[in-house]
């Protein structure tokens, strides 16, 4: 049951972000529910709940995909921004269904992951556990470095004027996709004591941040492409 109210609840908030007024405003609001990061957030602490294996795989897996259709149906029937007239709507659709099978398949193949990974961070033996930790945390954070990496150095702050505002809180919007997941791991390490095992920490989460943020950019250009 807390799976299906959390699934609702996931892809309503991002059907909501959408609909935010203000550029800033709305990706602080997307980064913190709409996102690679909130949503495997929730997946994580899916699977750290569950009661078994098998719980925490089918309950993370059920979470994302439930939350994947009710954000494309309201889409599909509330906001209905696909719709552009009669010879654009064909291609809305197609564009919208293609997104839809696209974020099931990736739910369908993160989510066993991340419940198996929040079950260890409480149930594995300390190295396991540290490991797991690790590894959440840079598949968590994995967006956040991609975005800021693709940013030249030093190019929000020279930037002056009217947009300086827009450019800084997206700036701070990006450092957020960074700090929360790193606050998380502190959190899964000061519970099970994992700092002791701390050089499997950070080594995994080092690791594991760099693929995820390949992944994000590859995803990325997948989209453009599809969309």
């Amino acid at each position: 049951m807390m799976i299906v109210v959390a699934a609702g609840a996931l892809g309503l908030l991002a059907f909501a972000a959408d609909a935010i007024d203000g550029f800033v405003l709305r990706q602080v609001v997307t980064a913190l529910v709409s996102s690679g990061l909130a949503w495997g957030l929730a997946a994580v602490l899916a699977g750290r709940t569950a009661p078994d294996r098998r719980a925490a795989v089918v309950g993370a897996t059920a979470l994302l995909v439930s939350a994947t259709l009710v954000y494309y149906l309201l889409i599909l029937v509330v906001s209905r921004r696909w719709s552009g007239g009669s010879p654009g709507d064909w291609y809305g659709l197609r564009s919208l269904a293609v997104m839809t099978t696209a974020w099931l398949l990736v739910s369908m193949v993160a989510g066993p992951s991340l419940g198996l990974l929040g079950r260890m961070t409480r149930t594995a033996p300390m190295a396991r556990a540290a490991l797991a930790a690790g590894v959440a945390c840079g598949l968590l954070s994995g967006q956040g470095w991609q975005e800021i990496l693709l940013t030249p150095p030093g190019l929000p702050w020279a930037i002056r004027g009217p947009d300086a505002v827009l450019v800084h809180g997206i700036g701070a919007v990006r450092l957020v996709e960074v700090i929360v997941p790193l606050a998380v791991l502190a959190w899964l390490a000061t519970r099970r004591r994992l700092w002791r095992a701390w050089p499997v920490l950070f080594l995994a989460m080092v690791v594991t941040a760099t693929l995820s943020a390949l992944f994000w950019r590859l995803l990325g250009t997948a989209a453009n492409h599809l969309g």
